[in-house]
């Protein structure tokens, strides 16, 4: 089977590595590519995706709900998201799912068992951190805080959440034990930080969705300050080995998937 990733840019994408590794693994002849489609072109998808002989395609930025009117089904997680990362292909249906949430809490479960009891503040209120957080509202008790510069961002958010300002955070950032940015605030090796973590307690685990760079300036600044970081990387690999379970309905070699990223990021 052929498998690809689309986006605009979409050259620096580890997915190829990362899959066509958990392929290698476990002995599938199955195949995985970068497909670079422009936005201008993006009314053409049917057709690229069609000659292309694909079983399935994962979806990143900036084509995640753009793919969505092209799609003939769509799950409750993509759905209540607004954002598909991965598209099966039954025959001529094409069938959207979100991954990128479920990914992220798999893989914080692992460094946060206790994850059902957590405070949480999420940081920004766009497509990532609507996957996230309606992925841990399904597995969190108390409510999640969810944080971003303009308020109106949550006017079209169906979660029972607590929405607050950036400033109300700062304010109130030693109440939570687990903070996780997914704003693009650190991206490119960007200095900003979109809080000051000023009122962090010494305990909270401070997370990044962000794994390129290794460590986002808001990662480097919790960690001098004592406290557990926690970055994307996990989400990236989780994602992935759901998107290959739901093209395959096998499990994928995790391990493996991510030791190759690593060794990608370190140049090996």
């Amino acid at each position: 089977m052929k498998f690809a990733v689309i986006g605009d840019p979409i050259s620096h994408s580890l997915s190829p590595v990362m899959h066509n590794t958990n392929f290698k693994v476990l002995g599938l002849n199955d195949t995985y590519e970068a497909l670079h489609i422009p936005v201008q072109d993006f009314d053409n998808i049917k057709e690229i995706i069609t000659e292309k002989n694909l079983s399935g395609f994962n979806v990143t930025i900036p084509h995640k709900e753009r793919i969505i009117p092209f799609l003939d089904d769509i799950d409750e997680q993509a759905k209540a998201v607004g954002a598909v990362n991965t598209v099966k292909i039954e025959g001529n249906k094409w069938i959207g799912y979100n991954t990128d949430g479920l990914g992220y809490v798999k893989g914080l479960k692992q460094v946060y068992p206790d994850l059902s009891n957590a405070y949480i503040l999420i940081l920004g209120a766009g497509g990532a951190s609507k996957g996230i957080a309606t992925a841990l509202s399904q597995c969190v008790q108390p409510k999640l805080t969810i944080a971003n510069r303009t308020m109106s961002r949550f006017d079209n958010w169906k979660l029972d959440i607590n929405a607050i300002t950036l400033q109300q955070a700062e304010q109130y950032l030693d109440e939570f034990d687990i903070i996780i940015n997914t704003t693009s605030a650190g991206l490119d090796n960007n200095k900003e930080s979109v809080i000051r973590l000023d009122q962090l307690s010494p305990n909270t685990l401070v997370s990044d969705i962000i794994y390129i760079p290794y460590k986002t300036s808001f990662l480097q600044q919790a960690e001098e300050k004592g406290n557990p970081i926690y970055n994307g990387l996990d989400m990236f690999v989780y994602q992935g080995a759901e998107s290959f379970k739901i093209w395959t309905g096998k499990d994928a070699e995790i391990k493996e998937m991510k030791l190759a990223v690593l060794n990608q990021l370190k140049g090996e």
